[in-house]
Protein backbone atom coordinates (compact mmCIF):
# COMPACT_ATOMS: atom_id res chain seq x y z
CA UNK A 1 0.00 0.00 0.00
CA UNK A 2 3.09 2.41 1.06
CA UNK A 3 4.16 1.82 -2.40
CA UNK A 4 1.69 2.32 -4.47
CA UNK A 5 0.81 5.92 -2.70
CA UNK A 6 5.07 6.30 -3.79
CA UNK A 7 3.55 5.43 -7.58
CA UNK A 8 0.48 7.76 -7.18
CA UNK A 9 2.81 10.61 -6.68
CA UNK A 10 5.34 9.96 -8.77
CA UNK A 11 3.05 9.21 -11.80
CA UNK A 12 1.50 12.37 -11.04
CA UNK A 13 3.58 14.88 -9.72
CA UNK A 14 4.65 17.74 -12.11
CA UNK A 15 8.24 17.34 -10.73
CA UNK A 16 8.65 14.47 -11.14
CA UNK A 17 7.55 14.40 -14.71
CA UNK A 18 9.63 17.36 -15.30
CA UNK A 19 12.71 15.83 -14.47
CA UNK A 20 11.62 12.08 -15.77
CA UNK A 21 11.24 13.66 -18.94
CA UNK A 22 14.59 15.37 -19.24
CA UNK A 23 16.36 11.88 -18.20
CA UNK A 24 14.52 10.35 -20.84
CA UNK A 25 12.55 8.12 -18.97
CA UNK A 26 14.88 5.35 -18.84
CA UNK A 27 16.89 5.42 -16.09
CA UNK A 28 17.19 1.76 -15.44
CA UNK A 29 18.60 1.24 -18.85
CA UNK A 30 20.98 4.63 -18.41
CA UNK A 31 22.20 2.83 -14.64
CA UNK A 32 23.30 -0.01 -16.36
CA UNK A 33 24.89 1.62 -19.34
CA UNK A 34 27.04 3.97 -16.50
CA UNK A 35 27.68 0.69 -13.83
CA UNK A 36 29.11 -0.93 -17.49
CA UNK A 37 31.14 1.97 -18.38
CA UNK A 38 32.53 2.27 -14.89
CA UNK A 39 33.26 -1.34 -14.88
CA UNK A 40 35.37 -1.02 -18.09
CA UNK A 41 37.47 2.21 -17.03
CA UNK A 42 37.89 -0.23 -13.95
CA UNK A 43 39.43 -2.75 -16.23
CA UNK A 44 41.32 -0.39 -18.16
CA UNK A 45 42.97 1.64 -15.92
CA UNK A 46 42.75 0.57 -12.05
CA UNK A 47 40.70 0.79 -9.24
CA UNK A 48 42.57 3.24 -7.63
CA UNK A 49 42.42 5.44 -10.46
CA UNK A 50 38.57 5.21 -10.80
CA UNK A 51 37.62 5.43 -7.26
CA UNK A 52 39.56 8.59 -6.96
CA UNK A 53 37.23 10.08 -10.01
CA UNK A 54 34.30 8.33 -7.97
CA UNK A 55 35.10 10.44 -5.17
CA UNK A 56 35.64 13.35 -6.46
CA UNK A 57 32.21 13.23 -8.33
CA UNK A 58 30.39 11.90 -5.56
CA UNK A 59 31.81 14.63 -3.62
CA UNK A 60 29.97 16.88 -5.56
CA UNK A 61 26.64 15.31 -6.20
CA UNK A 62 24.40 17.83 -5.03
CA UNK A 63 25.92 20.69 -6.87
CA UNK A 64 23.85 20.64 -10.20
CA UNK A 65 21.65 23.52 -10.96
CA UNK A 66 17.95 22.55 -11.36
CA UNK A 67 17.16 24.84 -13.04
CA UNK A 68 19.25 24.14 -15.90
CA UNK A 69 18.35 21.17 -18.22
CA UNK A 70 19.86 17.90 -18.38
CA UNK A 71 20.93 17.93 -21.28
CA UNK A 72 22.48 21.57 -21.90
CA UNK A 73 25.22 22.81 -24.62
CA UNK A 74 28.77 24.32 -23.19
CA UNK A 75 29.25 28.27 -23.76
CA UNK A 76 29.36 29.38 -26.62
CA UNK A 77 32.91 29.86 -28.25
CA UNK A 78 33.08 31.65 -31.33
CA UNK A 79 32.10 35.02 -32.00
CA UNK A 80 28.68 35.42 -33.79
CA UNK A 81 27.51 37.83 -36.72
CA UNK A 82 24.83 40.71 -35.67
CA UNK A 83 21.99 40.72 -38.22
CA UNK A 84 22.54 42.74 -41.67
CA UNK A 85 23.56 45.69 -41.46
CA UNK A 86 21.12 48.35 -42.60
CA UNK A 87 20.88 49.05 -46.24
CA UNK A 88 23.53 51.62 -47.68
CA UNK A 89 22.22 54.95 -49.24
CA UNK A 90 23.54 55.89 -53.04
CA UNK A 91 26.59 57.58 -51.99
CA UNK A 92 27.67 54.49 -49.71
CA UNK A 93 27.32 51.92 -52.40
CA UNK A 94 29.08 54.43 -55.07
CA UNK A 95 32.07 54.00 -52.40
CA UNK A 96 31.89 51.26 -50.99
CA UNK A 97 34.28 48.97 -52.69
CA UNK A 98 36.85 52.14 -53.53
CA UNK A 99 40.69 50.37 -54.40
CA UNK A 100 42.27 50.08 -52.06
CA UNK A 101 39.48 50.20 -49.17
CA UNK A 102 39.57 47.54 -46.69
CA UNK A 103 36.32 45.78 -45.72
CA UNK A 104 35.37 46.46 -42.34
CA UNK A 105 35.24 43.41 -39.81
CA UNK A 106 31.89 42.31 -39.26
CA UNK A 107 30.46 43.23 -35.44
CA UNK A 108 30.14 40.54 -32.89
CA UNK A 109 26.91 40.04 -30.78
CA UNK A 110 29.59 39.05 -28.07
CA UNK A 111 33.03 37.97 -27.79
CA UNK A 112 35.08 35.35 -26.19
CA UNK A 113 34.66 36.34 -22.57
CA UNK A 114 35.83 34.88 -19.45
CA UNK A 115 34.37 31.55 -18.55
CA UNK A 116 32.20 31.40 -16.73
CA UNK A 117 30.62 33.68 -18.62
CA UNK A 118 28.31 34.28 -14.90
CA UNK A 119 28.57 32.30 -11.40
CA UNK A 120 28.51 28.63 -12.21
CA UNK A 121 26.56 26.87 -10.01
CA UNK A 122 26.05 22.98 -11.69
CA UNK A 123 29.20 21.81 -10.55
CA UNK A 124 29.71 18.35 -12.32
CA UNK A 125 28.51 19.85 -15.43
CA UNK A 126 31.51 22.54 -15.57
CA UNK A 127 34.07 20.43 -14.21
CA UNK A 128 33.14 17.59 -17.05
CA UNK A 129 33.16 19.96 -19.77
CA UNK A 130 36.27 22.49 -18.90
CA UNK A 131 38.60 20.48 -16.49
CA UNK A 132 41.82 21.39 -18.18
CA UNK A 133 43.23 17.75 -18.90
CA UNK A 134 40.26 15.24 -17.74
CA UNK A 135 40.06 12.40 -19.82
CA UNK A 136 37.02 11.06 -21.56
CA UNK A 137 36.27 8.22 -19.08
CA UNK A 138 36.60 10.88 -16.55
CA UNK A 139 34.23 13.13 -17.91
CA UNK A 140 31.85 10.04 -18.37
CA UNK A 141 31.89 9.23 -15.06
CA UNK A 142 30.91 12.90 -13.65
CA UNK A 143 28.08 13.58 -16.23
CA UNK A 144 26.93 10.07 -15.10
CA UNK A 145 26.86 11.31 -11.62
CA UNK A 146 25.28 14.64 -12.75
CA UNK A 147 22.61 12.49 -14.69
CA UNK A 148 21.60 10.50 -11.26
CA UNK A 149 21.86 13.25 -9.22
CA UNK A 150 18.89 15.37 -11.74
CA UNK A 151 16.81 11.80 -11.64
CA UNK A 152 16.70 11.91 -7.83
CA UNK A 153 16.11 15.45 -6.97
CA UNK A 154 12.34 15.14 -7.16
CA UNK A 155 12.69 12.60 -4.15
CA UNK A 156 14.96 14.97 -2.29
CA UNK A 157 12.61 18.13 -3.24
CA UNK A 158 9.37 16.48 -2.60
CA UNK A 159 10.16 14.19 0.40
CA UNK A 160 7.61 14.99 3.02
CA UNK A 161 5.03 15.62 0.39
CA UNK A 162 5.53 12.16 -1.36
CA UNK A 163 6.15 10.15 2.28
CA UNK A 164 3.27 11.77 3.64
CA UNK A 165 1.09 11.19 1.16
CA UNK A 166 2.34 7.15 0.41
CA UNK A 167 1.52 7.10 4.40
CA UNK A 168 -1.99 8.44 3.72
CA UNK A 169 -2.78 5.78 1.35
CA UNK A 170 -1.17 3.27 3.54
CA UNK A 171 -3.52 4.07 6.34
CA UNK A 172 -6.56 4.51 4.55
CA UNK A 173 -6.20 1.72 2.47
CA UNK A 174 -5.43 -0.46 5.58
CA UNK A 175 -8.74 0.76 7.13
CA UNK A 176 -11.17 0.14 3.77
CA UNK A 177 -8.96 -3.71 3.96
CA UNK A 178 -11.32 -5.50 6.25
CA UNK A 179 -10.91 -8.60 4.11
CA UNK A 180 -7.49 -9.09 5.51
CA UNK A 181 -6.74 -11.53 8.39
CA UNK A 182 -6.08 -9.99 11.53
CA UNK A 183 -3.04 -10.57 12.55
CA UNK A 184 -1.96 -9.71 8.80
CA UNK A 185 -3.63 -6.24 9.44
CA UNK A 186 -2.46 -6.00 12.91
CA UNK A 187 0.99 -6.60 11.20
CA UNK A 188 0.37 -4.17 8.67
CA UNK A 189 -0.55 -1.47 10.86
CA UNK A 190 1.90 -1.24 13.41
CA UNK A 191 4.62 -0.72 10.65
CA UNK A 192 2.68 1.80 9.37
CA UNK A 193 2.18 3.62 13.11
CA UNK A 194 6.36 3.06 13.40
CA UNK A 195 7.01 4.96 10.38
CA UNK A 196 5.28 7.94 11.41
CA UNK A 197 5.48 8.26 14.72
CA UNK A 198 6.70 11.99 15.77
CA UNK A 199 9.83 10.12 17.86
CA UNK A 200 11.83 7.13 18.49
CA UNK A 201 10.42 4.69 20.87
CA UNK A 202 12.08 5.29 23.66
CA UNK A 203 12.01 9.37 23.24
CA UNK A 204 9.30 11.41 24.17
CA UNK A 205 10.85 14.32 22.46
CA UNK A 206 12.30 14.62 18.95
CA UNK A 207 14.45 17.54 17.88
CA UNK A 208 14.30 16.81 14.50
CA UNK A 209 11.07 16.39 12.02
CA UNK A 210 10.44 12.97 10.89
CA UNK A 211 8.79 13.75 7.23
CA UNK A 212 6.84 10.75 7.54
CA UNK A 213 4.85 11.70 10.37
CA UNK A 214 4.72 15.85 9.33
CA UNK A 215 3.71 15.07 5.45
CA UNK A 216 1.03 12.08 6.37
CA UNK A 217 -0.19 14.81 9.57
CA UNK A 218 -0.33 17.53 6.52
CA UNK A 219 -2.06 15.27 4.29
CA UNK A 220 -5.07 14.29 6.76
CA UNK A 221 -5.18 17.86 7.57
CA UNK A 222 -5.74 18.96 3.86
CA UNK A 223 -8.15 16.29 3.05
CA UNK A 224 -10.19 17.09 6.46
CA UNK A 225 -10.51 20.56 5.50
CA UNK A 226 -10.72 20.79 1.60
CA UNK A 227 -11.32 17.40 0.44
CA UNK A 228 -9.46 14.54 -1.65
CA UNK A 229 -9.88 16.50 -5.01
CA UNK A 230 -8.05 20.00 -3.49
CA UNK A 231 -5.66 17.29 -2.00
CA UNK A 232 -4.94 15.82 -5.69
CA UNK A 233 -4.75 19.38 -6.93
CA UNK A 234 -1.55 20.26 -4.15
CA UNK A 235 -0.20 17.14 -4.90
CA UNK A 236 0.26 17.64 -9.04
CA UNK A 237 1.49 20.74 -8.39
CA UNK A 238 3.57 21.05 -5.33
CA UNK A 239 7.04 20.76 -4.05
CA UNK A 240 7.65 20.72 -0.23
CA UNK A 241 8.61 24.34 -0.56
CA UNK A 242 5.21 25.61 -1.57
CA UNK A 243 4.10 22.67 0.35
CA UNK A 244 5.47 23.67 3.70
CA UNK A 245 4.92 27.74 3.27
CA UNK A 246 1.51 27.25 1.88
CA UNK A 247 -0.20 24.29 3.54
CA UNK A 248 1.63 23.89 7.19
CA UNK A 249 -0.95 26.23 9.03
CA UNK A 250 -0.85 27.47 13.03
CA UNK A 251 -3.42 25.09 14.26
CA UNK A 252 -1.74 22.10 12.51
CA UNK A 253 1.87 23.20 13.78
CA UNK A 254 0.08 24.11 17.62
CA UNK A 255 -1.27 20.57 17.57
CA UNK A 256 2.17 18.42 16.13
CA UNK A 257 3.79 20.55 19.02
CA UNK A 258 6.54 22.14 16.43
CA UNK A 259 9.13 24.50 17.64
CA UNK A 260 12.26 25.96 16.82
CA UNK A 261 15.37 25.43 19.56
CA UNK A 262 18.14 26.60 20.29
CA UNK A 263 20.97 24.13 21.37
CA UNK A 264 24.48 25.29 22.98
CA UNK A 265 27.50 24.28 23.35
CA UNK A 266 27.35 23.33 26.90
CA UNK A 267 24.30 20.84 26.22
CA UNK A 268 21.58 23.18 27.02
CA UNK A 269 18.41 23.30 24.87
CA UNK A 270 15.93 25.60 24.93
CA UNK A 271 12.77 26.96 22.65
CA UNK A 272 13.38 29.81 20.65
CA UNK A 273 10.40 30.70 18.78
CA UNK A 274 6.78 28.88 18.30
CA UNK A 275 5.87 31.59 15.19
CA UNK A 276 4.85 29.79 12.46
CA UNK A 277 6.92 31.42 9.83
CA UNK A 278 10.17 30.72 11.61
CA UNK A 279 8.83 26.89 11.85
CA UNK A 280 8.68 26.55 8.19
CA UNK A 281 11.77 28.31 7.02
CA UNK A 282 13.43 25.64 9.88
CA UNK A 283 11.74 22.72 8.45
CA UNK A 284 12.58 23.90 4.81
CA UNK A 285 16.25 24.97 5.97
CA UNK A 286 18.26 22.01 5.03
CA UNK A 287 16.28 21.48 1.99
CA UNK A 288 17.84 24.55 -0.11
CA UNK A 289 20.05 23.98 -3.14
CA UNK A 290 19.71 20.14 -2.89
CA UNK A 291 20.93 20.52 0.98
CA UNK A 292 24.45 21.75 0.43
CA UNK A 293 26.35 25.13 0.55
CA UNK A 294 25.71 26.93 -2.75
CA UNK A 295 29.31 27.20 -4.38
CA UNK A 296 29.70 28.53 -7.70
CA UNK A 297 32.48 28.19 -10.25
CA UNK A 298 33.30 31.93 -10.83
CA UNK A 299 36.74 32.25 -12.52
CA UNK A 300 38.68 30.14 -15.15
CA UNK A 301 42.09 31.98 -15.51
CA UNK A 302 44.47 31.62 -17.79
CA UNK A 303 46.63 29.29 -16.03
CA UNK A 304 44.28 27.12 -15.36
CA UNK A 305 43.88 27.23 -12.19
CA UNK A 306 40.13 27.38 -10.85
CA UNK A 307 38.48 29.75 -8.46
CA UNK A 308 35.02 29.02 -6.97
CA UNK A 309 33.02 31.08 -4.36
CA UNK A 310 30.81 30.23 -1.24
CA UNK A 311 27.60 32.73 -1.99
CA UNK A 312 27.55 32.86 1.94
CA UNK A 313 24.86 35.91 1.96
CA UNK A 314 22.08 33.97 0.08
CA UNK A 315 23.46 30.75 1.35
CA UNK A 316 22.43 31.58 4.65
CA UNK A 317 24.89 28.48 6.34
CA UNK A 318 28.38 28.48 7.02
CA UNK A 319 30.67 25.70 5.81
CA UNK A 320 31.85 22.97 7.44
CA UNK A 321 35.79 23.81 6.59
CA UNK A 322 37.17 20.41 7.29
CA UNK A 323 35.03 18.94 4.70
CA UNK A 324 35.06 21.53 2.08
CA UNK A 325 39.09 20.93 2.31
CA UNK A 326 38.62 17.70 2.21
CA UNK A 327 36.50 17.87 -1.11
CA UNK A 328 38.95 20.78 -2.99
CA UNK A 329 41.35 17.71 -2.59
CA UNK A 330 38.97 15.36 -5.01
CA UNK A 331 38.45 18.28 -6.55
CA UNK A 332 42.05 19.31 -7.82
CA UNK A 333 42.87 15.68 -8.55
CA UNK A 334 40.72 15.77 -11.34
CA UNK A 335 41.04 18.93 -12.17
CA UNK A 336 45.07 18.94 -12.53
CA UNK A 337 45.27 22.62 -11.38
CA UNK A 338 44.87 24.76 -8.27
CA UNK A 339 41.64 24.81 -6.72
CA UNK A 340 40.01 27.38 -4.58
CA UNK A 341 37.45 28.59 -2.76
CA UNK A 342 36.16 32.15 -1.31
CA UNK A 343 33.84 32.02 1.81
CA UNK A 344 34.50 33.21 5.04
CA UNK A 345 35.37 32.05 8.29
CA UNK A 346 33.36 32.21 11.62
CA UNK A 347 33.91 35.46 12.98
CA UNK A 348 32.60 37.03 8.88
CA UNK A 349 36.62 37.62 7.71
CA UNK A 350 37.19 36.10 3.86
CA UNK A 351 38.72 33.16 3.42
CA UNK A 352 40.44 31.23 0.96
CA UNK A 353 40.58 28.13 1.05
CA UNK A 354 43.06 26.14 -1.56
CA UNK A 355 43.76 22.32 -2.34
CA UNK A 356 47.03 23.36 -0.75
CA UNK A 357 47.02 25.71 2.04
CA UNK A 358 44.50 27.78 3.81
CA UNK A 359 44.88 32.00 3.70
CA UNK A 360 43.45 34.68 5.89
CA UNK A 361 43.05 38.07 4.73
CA UNK A 362 41.50 41.12 6.87
CA UNK A 363 40.27 44.21 4.85
CA UNK A 364 39.75 46.94 6.59
CA UNK A 365 37.32 48.84 4.13
CA UNK A 366 35.20 45.59 3.58
CA UNK A 367 31.73 44.96 5.87
CA UNK A 368 31.16 40.95 6.26
CA UNK A 369 28.13 39.18 7.89
CA UNK A 370 28.61 36.69 10.60
CA UNK A 371 26.78 33.28 9.83
CA UNK A 372 24.78 32.98 13.29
Amino acid sequence: AHVLGHADFAKNNHLFARFMQMAGGHILEQAAAHAHRIEEALSEFGQERVEAVLDAALALEPHIDTNQELHRPAYPTRSRNTAEPPTRDVFQQRFHNLPGEKATAPRSAFTNGTIPPQPEYDLLWFIAHYAPEMEGWERDIFLAVREESFYFYPVFACQIMNEGWASYWHARLLREADFLPNDLYLSAIKAHSDVVRPYAAESQLALAVNPYHLGFSMWEHIIEKQGLDAARKICREEDDFSFIRNYLDSELAEKLELFVYEAHEDGDIKIADRDIHAIREAILAPKFNYGAPRIAASKLHLDGSLELAHDYKNDGRGLDIIRAERVLEYVSRVWRRPVLLNTVGESGQPRILTSQRTYWFSFMHLTCHRIL
